[in-house]
């Protein structure tokens, strides 16, 4: 018998102390013993002898070794120096995507996402979650009670804190390399990724018609980052809007890496399509988006330091004082 079969002889839970176990060991004897019930039957002496051995060895043992469940072990890349820890997601269905909805959490601790074990939907919850803890702990100190005020304080401070959360947790070129295979290498044997991404514009304005213009193969520019969001122009300078990935983790991986120059794009129109027959007027350019990944990639490290999430939380701490 091992420690694990005595706890469930006994039905000792992770909240049970030795106090406990010792109740539940007499109870059971009351109802199994043979003395205590005037039976010699062989199942019953059994079944005494049983409880005792169980009652031995947890009784001999560390009262945290045998009342504490051992926390669930993630297989995923440890990483120490991330802000906090976050819980690991998991749906209980293997269905698709539309059918899923019930999750349960795996695991909790300071590991990286990891896109073939985590659905990325359920990581950004992760992330949202324990956002939301940090600024609930704020505000459980500042003794302030929720209400309308206080959601748009916290509306203010979240997506920043989210933003910066997720970039700590997700490695861009390790998570790159583990969904996307490059379509070739130049002749430094620096890879190169096709990306799924497009442009698009509701309502008939400047851009919709600067858009509704492109032509398959034309050359279109990054203009400059703004946050998350990569905004887009044509060799005449005019502003196309800002680019959309059809896979949302790409905004993790192709920004930070093009932010830190440890990679470049060549972006080109693959098709126009247009849609006049309701208001608003729509258009939605595909694009091939190409990234080259630099040979100095390898070394990515995180520019977000837990100084900076401190600081964000320091500035909610600030609207209560």
């Amino acid at each position: 018998m091992d420690i694990d079969q005595a706890k469930k002889i006994l039905d000792v839970s992770e909240e049970d102390d030795k106090t406990v176990i010792k109740k539940k060991f007499r109870r059971l004897m009351g109802r199994f013993h043979p003395d205590a019930i005037g039976s010699d039957r062989p199942e019953h002496i059994r079944k005494a002898q049983e409880l005792n051995e169980a009652y031995r060895l947890l009784r001999n043992e560390d009262v945290g070794q045998i009342v504490r469940k051992k926390k669930p072990v993630w297989k995923g890349e440890y990483n120490p120096s991330v802000f906090c820890e976050r819980n690991i997601y998991l749906y209980y269905s293997m269905e698709t995507e539309e059918t899923k909805g019930l999750y349960y959490r795996a695991a909790r601790g300071k590991y990286m996402w990891d896109p073939l074990e985590e659905e990325f939907h359920l990581f950004l919850t992760s992330i949202h979650h324990v956002s939301k803890e940090l600024l609930e702990k704020i505000e459980e100190r500042a003794g302030v009670v929720c209400d309308e005020e206080l959601h748009d304080l916290r509306f203010r401070i979240q997506p920043v804190l989210v933003y910066y959360l997720a970039q700590q947790f997700i490695h861009p070129v390790k998570v790159l390399r583990k969904i996307e295979v490059p379509v070739k290498k130049d002749k430094n044997t620096r890879e190169i990724y096709l990306l799924p991404a497009f442009l698009g514009r509701k309502g008939y304005d400047p851009v919709f018609k600067a858009l509704e213009k492109l032509k398959k193969g034309d050359c279109l520019i990054p203009r400059s980052f703004q946050k998350n969001k990569i905004l887009i122009e044509d060799r005449a300078g005019q502003q196309l809007g800002h680019l959309s990935f059809e896979e949302d983790y790409l905004y993790f991986v192709v920004i930070p890496l093009l932010k830190r120059k440890m990679a470049q794009v060549k972006i080109t129109v693959r098709d126009v399509k247009v849609k006049k027959n309701h208001r608003p007027y729509q258009v939605k350019v595909d694009l091939d988006f190409y990234f080259r990944l630099q040979q100095e990639a390898q070394q990515y490290q995180c520019s977000i330091s837990n100084e900076q999430i401190e600081t964000v939380l320091g500035e909610y701490r600030h609207m209560f004082t």
